[in-house]
């Protein structure tokens, strides 16, 4: 993940200035490390030489914190969904929004489980936060329509399927990342794989 220039805040907090984005800077160093559990707002005050005070006034407690670590979460994967080459065929160019879901899951595990609602005890997303969220899996109905055999189809029936792909990936990453999955240097032919063989199999239904 890129050094943040600006910190983008959800609707209600503090506009960003040098101190939020140097609290935000903190809060992720200590997030990647160790998750929810490492975060505190005396914790992350300090790393970024900054009083609780001052992040209060940016973020307001640890759930804004929270906020800004999950929106950035989805910025990631956002990033990664649109580095997909526009020029591959339409099922690869698929298969690769399906690989960049997965590899944003790897490289950012804290990030992603948070996305993915593992810590709700902390977190509850607000609306603004939703809607990032939805936003990604809308990219990947996008991507499902353009297939050939999906270019007649019903709205709805693009949306079920990038529903099943995006309940596939999650199902795929959280095997390989208890361990469950072995030989790595056949798991990506064998994701793709069965990508394609979900989009057929809907697509003919």
């Amino acid at each position: 993940m890129k050094k943040q220039n600006k910190t983008m805040l959800p609707p209600g907090y503090a506009k960003a200035d040098e101190a939020s984005t140097a609290l935000l800077n903190a809060a992720r160093t200590i997030f990647i490390a160790e998750g929810v559990k490492g975060l505190s707002v005396r914790r992350v005050a300090e790393s970024a030489g900054c009083t609780t005070m001052t992040l209060y006034s940016r973020f307001k407690d640890k759930e804004g914190i929270l906020a800004a670590l999950f929106d950035e979460g989805f910025d990631v994967l956002s990033s990664a969904q649109n580095a997909v080459d526009p020029a591959l065929k339409n099922e690869d160019r698929l298969v690769a929004f399906c690989q960049a879901y997965r590899a944003t899951a790897h490289a950012y595990p804290h990030h992603y489980a948070l996305m993915m609602g593992q810590f709700s005890g902390d977190h509850a997303p607000s609306a603004f936060s939703q809607a990032k969220a939805i936003a990604t899996l809308d990219r990947l109905t996008d991507a499902v329509a353009k297939i050939s055999s999906m270019k007649s189809k019903k709205r709805a029936a693009c949306v079920e399927i990038s529903n099943r792909l995006f309940a596939f990936c999650h199902g795929w990453v959280s095997l390989e990342r208890a361990g469950i999955f072995g030989q790595p240097s056949k798991r990506d032919a064998a994701f793709n794989a069965a990508v394609l063989s979900l989009i057929a199999g809907k697509a003919q239904a």
